[in-house]
């Protein structure tokens, strides 16, 4: 794996000097009718989500012109898809890619390039370090953690706490960014235990977890894994009566909270039932694709409805777009749509759930 970043690292450096010239031998390269770049996978396995992602943004340019570029799911297609978007068809802005492996070298392309570039689904929290021209969009979903976090310090105010997370890419993102915030409030995480999804058999995570002794644990779980993690954590004796369970939002669906009810003493969970209910959407993209829209298709239209208040306000070149993006942060496209993570945490409900009563707590 590290051999495969350092020699993407180094194909994309050694493009550098090439994309300079470029922009050396064409310095005029803006003046031309605004024209956005759409990166997609048509690679089989990402063909669909592709697809959606696609259609959501033409759906969101309301008539703005727009390409369509393959990027294959592969970083090198990526690039060179990137720099013909760039300094052959001069697209004023790029809008993807799909997925972080080829968002990244986008990325790199379109900052020295000085093309704006705002991806809507990748899931690298630290796309936009790349440079001023990176932006990535963000929705209640990307702050569940930091609201949950930033409660437990306010609230609960534990001494310590333990995370137990699936061994998988969404438990170890979700631990990840939990974990991070915590710390920034100056909480303190004793242990981090990892299970395998899907298994019966946590033995060793719980008395991993058991002897830690501590009263607030953070369980980064699927909804499917839930029952059997409570049933373990009561048979292994983890908890006590003054223990408090946290997770994300599928710890309160109805299903999963009569599973668990009878074996926790207390659970504090996330709520995003403010959140996505975008019906008019929703009838507007069945009606021109025939087909229900994903949530990878609503954040490529909410993306594309960014730029179009953008040409609205007489945004017309690449540097414009770039200070107004810059300047507009905190505007929503659409309701609970942002470029700031800021704007977002009051769309995460907090609840707690204490011998089947549920209630909110903010």
């Amino acid at each position: 794996m590290k051999k495969y970043v350092l020699i993407l690292l180094i194909i994309i450096i050694a493009g550098c000097a090439k994309i300079r010239e470029k922009i050396v031998l064409y310095p005029k390269l803006e003046k031309k009718p605004f024209l956005c770049g759409i990166l997609i996978p048509y690679e089989p396995r990402y063909r669909s989500l592709g697809e959606d992602m696609r259609d959501g943004v033409l759906l969101g340019l309301n008539g703005i012109k727009a390409n369509v570029y393959d990027t294959d799911a592969d970083p090198i297609q990526a690039i060179e898809a990137v720099k013909k978007a760039i300094f052959k068809d001069r697209v004023t802005c790029i809008i993807g890619p799909l997925l972080s492996n080829t968002a990244i070298p986008v990325a790199c392309v379109s900052q020295l390039a000085g093309v704006p570039m705002l991806s809507p689904t990748a899931t690298e929290e630290r796309l936009p370090s790349i440079g001023e021209y990176i932006y990535k969009l963000y929705s209640p979903l990307d702050v569940e953690e930091i609201a949950l976090a930033r409660y437990i310090m306010k609230d609960i105010k534990p001494y310590d706490i333990a995370i137990l997370a699936s061994d998988d890419s969404y438990g170890r993102r979700i631990a990840r960014k939990f974990k991070e915030e915590i710390g920034l409030l100056g909480g303190k995480i004793v242990h981090v235990f990892y299970y395998t999804p899907g298994s019966s058999n946590l033995r060793e995570s719980m008395l991993s977890l058991r002897d830690t002794n501590t009263d607030a644990i953070f369980v980064s779980a699927s909804e499917s894994d839930i029952p059997a993690i409570a049933s373990q954590f009561a048979y292994y004796e983890v908890l006590d009566s003054s223990t408090i369970i946290f997770g994300m939002e599928e710890w309160g669906y109805p299903t999963v909270v009569d599973e668990y009810v009878s074996y926790l003493p207390h659970v504090i969970f996330t709520s995003l039932s403010d959140f996505g209910k975008y019906p008019e959407f929703e009838k507007a993209f069945n009606h021109r694709f025939g087909r229900a829209p994903t949530d990878v298709a609503f954040m490529g239209y909410a993306a594309a409805k960014l730029i179009t208040r953008a040409v609205k306000n007489g945004i017309n070149d690449r540097r414009s777009l770039q200070f107004w993006l810059s300047d507009n942060d905190t505007i929503q496209p659409l309701s609970g749509i942002a470029l700031s993570k800021e704007e977002l945490v009051s769309y995460v409900k907090i609840f707690e759930e204490k011998k089947g009563n549920i209630r909110p707590l903010n």
